[in-house]
């Protein structure tokens, strides 16, 4: 410890010290040339063994090697730039992914206790729901000792604001939502208990901040004003503030007290249904208290809740407690997709590594008499080494500075187009730092170890560190390159390819009966009114009724085996005329008779699963008691989820009690778009509580397509990022071994060799990097690819197209990269060669 301090005192002291050594060493040259003795020792020897006893002989070692470093860099601008930019796209990539991910798993909303706020889930071994019913959520509430609080969301249909067609997005909230998150308000008040806490007091509304502004002009005086939401009248409370952190990402324009839920959606049961799973619940750990513990706790609590009410419970059921103070919790499927982009934002980085590593190890053919020069005075193999290093440190810093520059760039364009939450910043916090750091120093010893290894060593002649370098670029870049073809091939059939159904003229109407408590009985009577008027309109060609509407909020499926494969099933509960009014070709058997049980309808691709080679007429699915005998086989549809690669559905017919639930489908003679307002004017004059959501699925399928495209162009930017950064990697590697073989060449071509030959013998030692490159890169892409069945609409995740398209364009390139620098020293003056050499 006192060796500790007595280094820190010289360092702080080092100018008055250095100063006293002077001082010392000049005396006594004074005192010796006075006593006769001329030889007073070299002094600048003499003072690096004085540095070497105060213990800080390395720093100046290090500040001789950083200016030296510089000197360096500057003195070859082109390498330096170049270098700079790869590094910069390859961190910039790897930290705008990392950041993006910060953002939204990592980063603590900006609210107090942020690390004690929980999201809470129900699972048991074959089910998952992040809703439970509200009656269950007062149970938690009111007997959970381990939360100081707990917050329910319950999200609704649009909502009508004085009667405008254009609706508007609506969540009810408990009235301690705002007060947990230490919400202020813009102007007016938030929702509290105090005043919005029970259904009989005076129902109010809180506007959105950009809600606000949009239809009342950021009037202040909004407070008070009253208002009709879904023909009721509410008070306008107050207003949220621009940077709103809430729970979950949720963004609604209206926020209204969960109490005050049936004044707006008549005859509603859903705050007294204890099996009616419909809000989210979220709530606060009591200081002290461990996500481990309140769980033990609501374990106990639902195995007590099972004895009250059975019903709404499931066998074993257990409640999940996981992070809530982060804008998302992590699901596997986003888990998945984090875990994608994070391997090719990687990818991308060993491919700008291995870019940086060539052209070092190309620049150091150039350096070769200054190394020799350096070692022939003294300096050892372990001194280049170092100052190597720290000449790879120095260009790793400022491609990292670059990177952190573009991925700034990037991410406020990003925050920009998706109108992200306004309390997200494209600001580095220490996370993204830390991660910067640690990429550049894994960068630097990829790019900066191997060729100061061999140039300290003076074996710049070895050709299998170079060998390694192109089979790492050739591998990463065809991961990425087939993937984005496997994209790119997936969108164009997303656009091109017809989904099963005839949806151009098709619009869903859910009138949200189960909402408004509406019985079988009532709900029949409803819909029979409604379907009967919707046929009398001179647009409309057919009507039918479907409980999971094309590309709804709401999916519905399973995971089965069939054989040795994992497939999900999507089921669905329709009316008899479901099939004919969405176009969706009868292939065998008959569809539905009105009220038939025990029965199921299976599309094509399910029926060749599950019975390759049979008539699948008269099987049966499902298990006993309840197995239903198959009685026809539709086309494929892809009813559910347009990016359902296996079209796997079933569908039975629907019963008496579905009809709650049961949304409308219309067929349009001509645009769908004309359907909407004589619906809505249906709908209501059946009951006036009654505010429909219509939606169009040529507008779905269309918004399916575009994520799908998106995620294809970003992909495919990478790939071409990555393809770039090869390119230059490449051209720069045979440049390096023309330099080093130019008189091998010249000789060659002047005993007569033929150009061709001689070009073949130059490239030779590249072709079995090319070629295990590539066989590497297409294993990876076909074990990871499975990753991206998800996004991959109608194509195999080893679709041959996309492989060999990719394949064949990186091996073209690459080999077009290493013929151009050869082929043009063959075109070198081979007098003036031999003479120079």
């Amino acid at each position: 410890m006192r060796e500790l301090f007595r280094r820190i005192h010289y360092l702080l002291s080092r100018r008055r010290l250095d100063a006293e050594l002077e001082n010392d060493m000049e005396f006594h040259r004074e005192m010796a040339a006075h006593a006769g003795n001329a030889n007073f020792g070299n002094t600048l020897r003499l003072r690096e063994r004085a540095y070497e006893a105060w213990g800080w002989t390395w720093l100046d070692r290090l500040k001789q090697d950083l200016r030296f470093g510089v000197r360096i860099l500057v003195r070859s601008p082109g390498f330096t730039l170049v270098a700079t930019l790869v590094l910069a796209i390859g961190v910039g990539v790897n930290v705008s992914a990392f950041s993006l991910f910060n953002m939204v798993a990592l980063k603590p909303l900006p609210v107090p206790d942020a690390n004690r706020l929980v999201r809470l889930e129900r699972r048991s071994a074959d089910q998952y729901t992040n809703q439970m019913s509200y009656p269950s959520f007062l149970f938690y509430q009111k007997h959970a000792h381990m939360l100081s609080a707990a917050m329910a969301v319950l999200g609704v249909p649009p909502m009508d604001i004085d009667h405008d067609e254009q609706l508007t997005s609506a969540s009810f909230v408990t009235p301690n939502y705002f007060v947990e998150l230490g919400t202020r308000p813009a102007v007016g008040r938030l929702l509290n208990p105090g005043r919005d806490g029970s259904a009989e007091d005076a129902p109010a509304v809180v506007l959105s901040y950009g809600l606000w502004q949009r239809r009342f002009g950021g009037d202040p005086d909004v407070v008070g004003r009253v208002i009709h939401l879904n023909g009721k009248p509410v008070t306008i409370a107050g207003v949220t503030p621009f940077a709103l952190a809430t729970l979950g990402g949720q963004d609604p324009d209206l926020w209204l007290p969960i109490a005050q839920q049936p004044y707006f959606v008549a005859h509603s049961t859903i705050l007294q249904d204890w099996t009616n799973g419909s809000v989210q619940m979220w709530g606060k750990l009591a200081p002290g208290v461990s996500a481990t513990a309140a769980a033990q706790e609501l374990l106990v609590l639902t195995n007590e809740l099972r004895h009250e009410h059975p019903e709404a419970v499931w066998d074993n059921e257990r409640i999940q407690i996981s992070p809530g103070g982060h804008l998302q919790v992590m699901q596997p499927r986003m888990v998945t997709l984090a875990e994608m982009i994070g391997v090719l934002a990687l990818l991308i980085l060993v491919v700008a590594c291995a870019n940086v590593g060539g052209l070092t190890a190309a620049r150091a053919v150039t350096r070769q008499h200054e190394i020799g020069i350096r070692m022939a005075i003294g300096a050892g193999r372990w001194r280049i080494f170092r100052q190597l290093c720290t000449e790879s440190l120095l260009l790793g810093a400022m491609g990292s500075l670059a990177g952190m520059a573009l991925s700034w760039a990037v991410l406020r364009i990003v925050l920009t187009k998706f109108d992200a939450p306004k309390w997200l910043s494209a600001r580095p916090d220490w996370r993204v730092l830390l991660f910067a750091a640690g990429i550049t120093v894994v960068a630097m010893l990829f790019f900066g170890l191997l060729p100061a290894l061999q140039i300290a060593r003076q074996r710049q002649q070895k050709t299998f560190a170079r060998q390694i370098l192109v089979g790492l670029q050739i591998a990463a870049s065809s991961v990425l390159l087939i993937v984005a073809a496997l994209l790119v091939h997936a969108a164009q059939h997303a656009l091109y390819t017809d989904p099963g159904f005839g949806y151009q003229q098709i619009v869903s109407i859910d009138p949200q009966l189960s909402q408004h408590g509406y019985s079988p009985a009532a709900a029949r009577n409803y819909l029979n009114q409604m379907e009967s008027r919707l046929r009398a309109l001179p647009d409309v060609r057919a009507v039918s009724l479907v409980q999971l509407p094309p590309l709804g909020h709401v999916v519905s499926s399973w995971t089965t085996e069939i054989g040795t494969r994992k497939v999900t099933i999507y089921p669905n509960w329709v009316a008899p005329n479901f099939f004919r009014t969405m176009e969706i070709p009868l292939r065998l058997g008959r569809t539905f008779h009105p009220g038939e049980k025990h029965v199921v309808i299976v599309s094509e691709s399910f029926a060749r699963e599950q019975w390759p080679g049979k008539n699948p007429l008269g099987e049966t699915v499902g298990a006993a008691p309840n197995r239903d005998t198959v009685i026809g086989v539709v086309g494929d549809a892809h009813i559910n989820a347009l990016s359902d690669d296996d079209a796997l559905e079933q569908y039975w017919a629907a019963q008496p009690d579905n009809l709650p639930d049961m949304v409308v489908v219309v067929r349009a003679a001509g645009q769908s778009g004309q359907i909407g307002p004589a619906a809505r004017a249906i709908a209501t004059s059946l009951d006036a509580s009654v505010f429909p959501e219509i939606r169009q699925v040529k507008a779905l399928v269309r918004e399916n397509q575009r994520m799908i495209e998106d995620v294809a162009g970003i992909v495919s930017l990478v790939g071409l990022i990555a393809l770039s950064l090869a390119v230059i990697g490449l051209v720069g590697l045979v440049a390096f071994v023309v330099t080093q073989r130019t008189k091998e060449i010249a000789i060659r071509i002047a005993v007569g060799g033929h150009p061709l030959i001689v070009l073949s013998a130059v490239l030779r030692q590249f072709r079995w990097p090319l070629i295990l490159g590539a066989a590497s890169g297409t294993g990876l892409a076909a074990f990871g690819s499975s990753l991206l069945r998800v996004a991959l609409y109608g194509v195999n995740n080893l679709d041959p197209i996309s492989y060999a398209a990719a394949l064949g364009l990186l091996l073209l390139i690459a080999i077009a990269s290493m013929i151009l620098p050869a082929a043009r020293a063959l075109r070198m003056d081979v007098a003036a060669i031999l003479h120079y050499e």
